[in-house]
């Protein structure tokens, strides 16, 4: 199954909500350039039967840092816990949880691309999701010469817009695989046409899981760039599910609200995604069918599909702009977990090219 080139391209690069003050930018040009840490639910309380390590690490996936957890401790795979996934081509500070008894041999991590910051203890293992956001320090360098000072007071003032307006929380390209291919094999899974052995058993049930992923986040990206394109992403109308905008919870818009602070909130379909209503239920239907898909056919894959709603607006909080030594940007803001901090950047600039190629 393939899909036009058209959509996919409303797909992977849906319509900024401004016109982007900058030309062409280059990321994680090195891997100090684009610096992400960490921010948690909670803070650890000190005592408990798990031990939590604040790691440092530079060009190091999440991944792999569970995997040397495992080889280097001797921990099982099961009892080694992160909240949430982080870049490789970056440096990243995140935390780590082990079993407590084998905290005293954490500084056996240490190596030249990774430091154990911390030990602390806490009662409960960490598990994905137990995270707040994360805070960015980006770089973002010119591919000639360097930024001026009107340049830098053009960011600075759309940095201060987007705090107060909003970017739109597209899922950035990277969740759909190269050219669309993660997305196309989603598609294929739901329609029953992807061949039982097209993953290596090993890695089946997550990459069936990326998959599927991408075919939400895909109805979600097309959703929310109509509602850019109509000048609604970040303001409910009849028959929305809104958030609240410092919230998680998903409710439905009652449509004589005086509130200020609800966010609509845009679909991740499945069968416990809280339904819309009106134009909202016929704009996400229209997607759904753009794509080849009824609700129905995420009922095949409902623990991996369960549907859910995701705010079509984020702002970044914490701001900053400067100019480094060398005259290129640099970025400072916190951003909530899942939120893309690629996709923020095409507010700013009409061209961002990763030369790291991993997630933000």
């Amino acid at each position: 199954m393939t899909l036009p080139a058209e959509i996919l391209s409303r797909i992977i690069h849906p319509p900024t909500a401004g016109v982007p003050v900058l030309g062409s930018v280059r990321i994680r040009t090195t891997v100090a350039d684009f610096v992400v840490e960490e921010i948690a639910a909670y803070e650890p309380s000190g005592t408990g039967e798990h031990a939590y390590l604040w790691i440092e690490k530079r060009g190091v996936s999440s991944p792999e840092l569970v995997s040397r957890v495992m080889r280097t401790l001797g921990v099982s795979s099961k009892d080694v816990g992160i909240a949430g996934q982080k870049d490789r081509h970056a440096v990243t500070r995140q935390w780590c949880s082990i079993p407590r008894r084998f905290a005293e041999r954490s500084e056996e991590l240490n190596s030249s691309d990774m430091s154990v910051l911390k030990v602390t203890l806490h009662r409960n293992k960490l598990k994905t999701g137990h995270l707040k956001g994360n805070r960015f320090q980006l770089v973002l360098r010119k591919d000639q010469g360097t930024f001026s000072s009107e340049e830098l007071s053009k960011v600075q003032e759309r940095m201060r817009q987007l705090e107060q307006t909003g970017f739109p929380n597209y899922f950035g390209p990277q969740r759909f695989g190269h050219g669309g291919s993660t997305l196309i094999d989603g598609l294929r899974l739901l329609h029953g046409k992807l061949p039982k052995d097209h993953w290596p058993a090993n890695h089946d049930r997550t990459l069936r899981r990326l998959a599927l992923s991408a075919v939400q986040s895909a109805v979600f990206n097309l959703v929310a760039g109509q509602r850019v394109v109509d000048g609604t992403f970040a303001t409910p109308i009849p028959g929305d599910v809104v958030i609240r905008k410092d919230g998680i919870k998903p409710f439905r818009f009652p449509n004589n609200s005086e509130a200020t602070d609800l966010i609509p909130a845009g679909p991740m379909p499945g069968p416990e995604m809280l339904a819309a209503g009106d134009t909202v239920a016929e704009m996400e239907s229209a997607a759904l069918q753009t794509v080849g898909l009824k609700p129905v056919d995420f009922q095949r894959y409902e623990k991996l599909t369960s549907g859910i709603r995701r705010k079509f607006a984020e702002f970044p909080s914490e701001t900053s702009v400067t100019l480094t030594s060398d005259e290129q940007l640099q970025l400072g803001f916190s951003l909530t977990a899942g939120t893309y901090a690629t996709t923020m950047l095409t507010e700013l600039a009409q061209e961002v090219v990763d030369q790291g190629g991993d997630t933000a």
